[in-house]
């Protein structure tokens, strides 16, 4: 699970407000942009340790992905106020320069990398030579900046809770090799590391939830265990970003 996770939620009834929207349409952005974060630490890691590199099959769509819903992002955040909204925006709009200034460099590099059968150190070198992996890591460190942005500009309990589940959750519940759930849920979905509660202003059905979701972390989890997991996670996450 990301270590980029937020701390605190939202209300029970009518959960469905900006700061919950908000986490999970971030929480989509890093999902789309994942391949290239896959590849550069991949590469890194190839550097240092001599591992083999390991390229996405969908390297090649995580450019138009990734804009399009920072777009969509944009434009959501663009018709909100508040102190959240104020320090983000200028960040978003960089972030949505510099990864247009990146697709339009290395489409074709990217392109090449994914009909590659296997990784070629040639062509990965070549890459690295371009700038392909150093602007990678620009990029990584834009997209944190904005999700901070946001986050540090939310001054109610409520609306920074709703945040971080909604990120946390609509992350695990994308996951489609989910074998098990980090520790660090437990924190989230309390509101903090030292609550021993689930937030006194979630409803009771949620709670009890929330109770039974954290017993799953930091275990394997089989079929049936996972097919709980993500009903309870699909529960909770629908409470809180308000669908029915």
């Amino acid at each position: 699970m990301s270590t980029v996770l937020v701390v605190v939620l939202l209300s029970c009834i009518g959960y469905g407000d900006e700061p919950a929207e908000t986490g999970s349409a971030f929480a989509d952005v890093y999902g789309a942009f994942a391949p290239l974060s896959v590849l550069h630490r991949s590469y890194a890691d190839y550097l240092f340790y001599g591992t083999d590199v390991a390229i996405p099959e969908s390297l090649d769509e995580a450019c138009d992905e990734t804009g399009y819903l920072l777009a969509t992002l944009y434009l959501d955040l663009i018709v909100q106020t508040g102190p959240e909204i104020v320090g983000t925006m200028p960040r978003l709009a960089r972030l949505r320069a510099d990864l247009a200034l990146f697709c339009e460099s290395y489409s074709q590099v990217l392109i090449t990398l994914t009909s590659l059968e296997s990784p070629d150190l040639a062509v990965l070198k070549e890459a690295s030579t371009l700038g392909v992996f150093s602007d990678i890591y620009h990029l990584q460190g834009g997209l944190q900046s904005a999700f901070e942005a946001y986050l540090d500009g939310l001054i109610d309990e409520q609306g920074i809770w709703a945040f971080g589940v909604a990120f946390s959750l609509r992350t695990l519940l994308t996951q489609t090799d989910l074998a098990s759930i980090d520790t660090g849920l437990r924190a989230i979905l309390y509101g903090s590391k030292d609550a021993a509660l689930p937030p006194s202003f979630v409803s009771d059905e949620i709670a009890s939830a929330i109770e039974r979701l954290v017993t799953f972390a930091d275990r394997p989890l089989d079929k049936t265990n996972l097919d709980e997991v993500r009903y309870l996670a699909q529960l909770i996450y629908d409470s809180v970003v308000g669908q029915p």
